[in-house]
């Protein structure tokens, strides 16, 4: 008798567009190793970026395992999300503890812009104009103003300016060669990481309602903020809320149960112009931010107890799999921890 298949979820296509950075590469290279120590201590480890190879064929095949439910990816017996401290360890950005970009202001202050980008009001006033939906400056006008920049030997204005174009076209990309008032604003605050993750999360989640090894060091993990028992993300356009108490094991922390309901029935997705209501309510919960130490989440093993991991099978059976199941390479005797292992080591 032929066997049954088994029941697999539809695949999602994703596409990857990356224009080319030739202008930013070219203003990357007049960095020198001394000014990159200054920089990288500014702006964290961006210039990376512009130089990085991505492949596009595991991005696919991870993606298909996304869970819109519990905002990450479940496979057969293991679950893996993006966190706010993995995203601060890959940046080399630290995570403040202040409400980060909520939203653009009513009204630009050209004085504000000037300043963090070392430019004369007139030169903001003067090329300021819109794209698409949004107002900004352009690329070609902050290109020409940095290579001027460079010529003088004016490395902190060079530095701001080719940070602020890094924001507009790699991290936060709006419209092509455009730098718009949304990063603008999240450059001056100073406080990337929340937001980055949130267009992250937010961008897999409305695609999918359509259709080298870093070691981890974390001893303090944002849980919840404000009454959510949760972490509300804020993005460019909108809120999506991601469950960190899925995410222990990855930071380095042992899987110990599964989680309560409680923890992940919480859902916060809607684009920001739909309810202003919600985004101030989010807004308010970063004010305060819920974080846990080492001591309470206990000894780092980054491993998965049982009683998770039969969780997130059982959830396998409903959620389903885009592709076969594979066998474990080999039977896993059952761990025991001592009592005796510190919390930290």
């Amino acid at each position: 008798m032929a066997a049954i298949p088994e029941l697999k979820r539809k695949t999602c296509t994703y596409n990857f567009y990356r224009k080319p950075l030739t202008s930013l590469e070219e203003l990357g290279n007049l960095v020198t190793d001394r000014n990159q120590k200054v920089f990288d201590d500014q702006y964290g480890d961006i210039l990376a970026l512009l130089k990085m190879v991505v492949d596009p064929v595991p991005l696919q095949t991870l993606l298909q395992f996304y869970d819109p439910e519990l905002r990450c990816f479940t496979f057969q017996d293991y679950q893996l999300a993006p966190t706010l401290e993995e995203y601060s360890i890959l940046m080399n950005v630290r995570i403040k503890n202040r409400v980060p970009f909520l939203d653009v202001p009513k009204e630009v202050d050209f004085k504000v812009v000037a300043k963090a980008l070392y430019l004369s009001i007139k030169e903001v006033s003067d090329n300021w104009k819109p794209s698409g939906d949004v107002v900004g400056l352009s690329l070609k006008f902050l290109v020409r103003m940095a290579k001027e920049e460079a010529k003088k030997g004016n490395w902190v204005a060079f530095n701001a300016q080719l940070a602020v174009m890094i924001y507009g076209v790699v991290l936060f990309p709006s419209m092509p060669s455009f730098v718009d008032l949304a990063v603008i604003t999240i450059f001056i605050g100073g406080n990337s990481v929340p937001t980055l993750l949130a267009d992250t999360c937010y961008v897999i989640h409305s695609r999918r309602g359509k259709s080298g090894a870093i070691r981890i060091n974390v001893r303090n993990v944002i849980m919840s903020c404000g009454e959510f028992r949760n972490v509300p993300l804020i993005g460019t356009r909108g809120c999506i809320n991601y469950n960190p108490v899925l995410s222990p094991c990855q930071l380095g922390f042992v899987m110990n149960e599964r989680p309560q309901d409680v923890e992940i029935a919480e859902s916060v997705y809607f684009e920001k112009r739909s309810d202003p209501a919600r985004l101030e309510q989010v807004g308010k919960a970063w004010e305060n931010i819920g974080i846990k130490d080492g001591s309470v989440l206990g000894r780092k093993f980054a491993i998965a107890m049982p009683a998770y991991t039969e969780w997130v099978k059982e959830r396998v059976e409903t959620l389903l799999l885009p592709y076969d199941r594979m066998e474990p390479l080999q039977e896993q005797p059952p761990l025991i921890l001592s009592e005796r292992v510190p919390a930290e080591y």
